[in-house]
């Protein structure tokens, strides 16, 4: 299809990192939707992946004021900013929901769905309708393709995604971003898409819990980078019949290798941070079920509500148990009534446990990237 920007070279470079990847896959346990790490990392990753990719188009919210958001609360910030990091978030909600459904299905509509969700009320909200003029992009450094044959090279990527199943799934997730970013059927909004629309074809390739993997905090450490490449596969103008992929998708399986081996450092942090906990809560006498509870709040501002859920506990309980964190000084509550969370207490900070601390050198590298654009 020389309509889309498919053709690469499988390097040496390239088929090591796709090794690398499908190594490291293959010796990770199955993920346990609630398992005790997974339960207190999900939140985190999720506030930084949307942290970043609001970030990467110039956001200004810090990661600490988006985990603040995404928990309910309010932030001193302008209403579109706000709007866009909570846009943001309810289009990865849209593609995690449609990703499991048994008739899914990549559709232009869908595609559309994600573009509306990510502006709208925003400017250039025009309802994932394709653009209708001209733009370029990067100061005049891309001209993506006339607005006229949007609609035939949408059909075309859509029948291309539905036929992938070929491809490694890091290819085919590091071509789905490129070509929605390539094509720029939006007036607005095309890169937040993109990478959207590339972590759902993780999702259908397997990967459960794609913001852990997500590769939009690397890209917000180093946006020049990633702009550069884009560039430079891109050329001065949409011809994907005279340009190559590879270097593009090098840095993309870069970027997703990249991202493994953060996990696994999480991971393990988190690991030992529960034997702590454990162990600190058997010698009390207090309950050991306490952990997962105790695990979020070191990572992340908690609300009782979206704990539950992630818990497959009722409201009240897990409320009567933070109230209870509270009182002995693990938990600390910030806020009333529908606003209020609870963070890390004295107790907990005590601690001194170790994922909160790469947890925090993450956010740091997160929000000293330089913003891009769209």
């Amino acid at each position: 299809m020389l309509d889309l920007l498919l053709a690469y070279h499988e390097t040496n470079s390239l088929r090591s990192l796709l090794a690398q990847w499908d190594a490291q896959i293959a010796t990770e346990p199955p993920v346990a939707q609630y398992r005790w790490t997974n339960i207190a990392l999900w939140p985190v990753a999720r506030g930084a992946t949307v942290a970043a990719s609001t970030g990467i188009e110039g956001n200004p919210l810090t990661s600490a004021e988006v985990d603040e958001l995404l928990a309910g609360s309010a932030v001193d910030a302008r209403p579109a900013d706000i709007r866009e990091v909570l846009n943001y978030n309810r289009a990865l909600d849209l593609a995690n929901r449609v990703a499991l459904r048994p008739d899914f299905e990549w559709t232009q509509e869908l595609l559309r769905r994600l573009n509306a969700t990510v502006m709208e009320r925003l400017e250039d909200d025009e309802r994932g309708e394709y653009r209708h003029e001209p733009v370029v992009v990067g100061a005049g450094q891309y001209a993506p393709p006339e607005w006229q044959r949007l609609p035939a090279l949408m059909s075309t990527l859509t029948e291309w995604l539905r036929a992938a199943a070929d491809c490694h799934p890091i290819i085919r997730a590091g071509l789905t971003h490129l070509n929605l970013v390539s094509i720029h059927p939006w007036l607005n909004g095309n890169g937040r898409t993109a990478r959207i629309a590339g972590s759902l074809m993780l999702m259908r390739c397997g990967v459960a819990s794609p913001e852990i993997l997500s590769v939009e905090s690397d890209i917000r450490a180093d946006t020049d980078a990633y702009f550069s490449v884009l560039r430079h596969t891109q050329g001065p103008s949409y011809q994907p019949d005279r340009h190559s992929a590879t270097e593009w998708l090098e840095y993309f399986a870069g970027l997703c290798t990249r991202r493994l081996e953060v996990e696994a450092r999480l991971t393990a942090a988190l690991q030992l941070d529960v034997g702590l906990l454990v162990m600190d809560l058997t010698d009390a006498g207090l309950p050991t079920d306490w952990t997962p509870i105790l695990l979020s709040a070191s990572l992340i501002p908690i609300r009782v509500t979206a704990l539950a859920e992630r818990l497959e506990l009722s409201p009240g309980r897990v409320r009567a148990m933070a109230q209870e964190m509270a009182r002995t000084g693990w938990l600390q509550a910030v806020g009333q009534y529908r606003g209020r969370r609870y963070v890390a207490g004295p107790r907990l900070l005590g601690l001194h446990l170790n994922a909160p601390r790469i947890v925090d050198r993450f956010r740091g590298l997160i929000d000293e990237g330089q913003p891009g654009s769209e």
